[in-house]
């Protein structure tokens, strides 16, 4: 094991989980590396939340309090970036639970390749503590310069998660969440940093549990917030055509996956005011069809829905089926 006494800041956005907030609180106290400082952000979370934090922190020197007028998780993330003081940084959820390990091992990993940022695996865990992931395959690998870049591209698994990470704070000082846009924010920040052109160790080991929530932000029907995903779409695609033009493909397969997961939440309403944003997506996936590479079978058999111009059809049984 290579020795380091680095503190690791572990940034934790705090907001109505009173539930899940103390067992996530413990799964980082309890870490086997001690050297951690733990900032907990109460973004003016409504419940018992704050109350946790302030008892948690007159139990544990490490731990760090903020309270702030509500900003949003990226707003909460930020105000923990600008405190930290570690020479590594991560992020956790605060319905969520780090393995006992994890900042030793990813704390190995940077300090063995000297990594800028460390990324490892997300088991999920669903609302009877079973953990429903694949098996892990304990294996390394390195992307260096642009490579990281084409890899959030293509949709890598948990490439465009901030969580289940470990950051060099040096290399992402200047980085930040965009705030006031709450889907793929964490994908646009990962990309961000990609396009510094990261030295990215990936090891496919678990180290961050998941906890499956049905009332999650990821799974609620739609609101004008998924417009969001659109908007970094858009600018994903500027910054890669101004900085790396040679990705010009995996642009297009980006969109095109945007655009389906987009169409995908838009069958959970029936507001017509939509309906151009409709048109508009599923234009773009007939015309980048060619460079679509599915990250599931899903993804494509419904890319296939689109394109057949079966998309009106399949947006109606989804409707009536889940959500009428």
């Amino acid at each position: 094991m290579i020795k380091s006494d680095a503190l690791v800041s572990i940034i934790v956005p705090v907001y109505g989980t009173e539930k899940y907030l103390p067992a996530c609180i413990e799964s980082i106290c309890n870490q086997s590396y001690k050297n951690l400082q733990i900032i907990l952000v109460d973004d003016q979370s409504f419940d018992k939340c704050p109350e946790i934090c302030d008892d948690y922190a007159q139990k544990d020197e490490r731990i760090i309090v903020i309270h702030q007028k509500n900003r949003g998780v990226s707003g909460a993330r930020n105000t923990g970036i600008r405190h930290a003081t570690g020479e590594y940084i991560m992020f956790v959820d605060s319905d969520d639970e780090l393995y006992l390990d994890a900042v030793e091992k990813l704390l190995y990993d940077a300090k063995q390749y000297r990594a800028d940022i460390v990324s490892a695996k997300k088991s999920i865990v669903d609302q009877q503590g079973r953990i429903i992931s694949e098996d892990e395959k304990n294996e390394y690998v390195i992307y260096r310069n642009s490579e990281a870049i084409n890899l959030s591209l293509e949709g890598e698994k948990n490439a465009d998660s901030a969580c289940a990470k470990l950051y060099r704070s040096s290399f992402i000082k200047d980085v930040f969440f965009e705030e006031g846009k709450n889907i793929h924010e964490d994908g646009f920040f990962i990309f961000q940093c990609y396009l510094h052109k990261p030295l990215l160790v990936q090891h496919n080991v678990f180290i961050y549990k998941y906890n499956y929530r049905v009332d999650s932000n990821s799974r609620q029907v739609f609101s004008e917030k998924f417009l969001s995903m659109l908007y970094f779409c858009n600018e994903k695609e500027r910054l890669t055509l101004l900085h790396y033009p040679e990705y010009t493909a995996s642009v297009n397969n980006m969109k095109v996956r945007t655009h389906l997961q987009f169409l995908q939440i838009l069958c959970s309403t029936t507001e017509k005011k939509y309906k151009k944003l409709q048109r508009q997506s599923v234009r773009m996936v007939c015309q980048l069809f060619k460079y679509h590479k599915p990250i599931n079978k899903h993804h494509k058999q419904l890319a296939w829905i689109v394109r057949l111009g079966l998309y009106p059809l399949y947006k109606a049984a989804v409707y009536y089926k889940y959500y009428r």
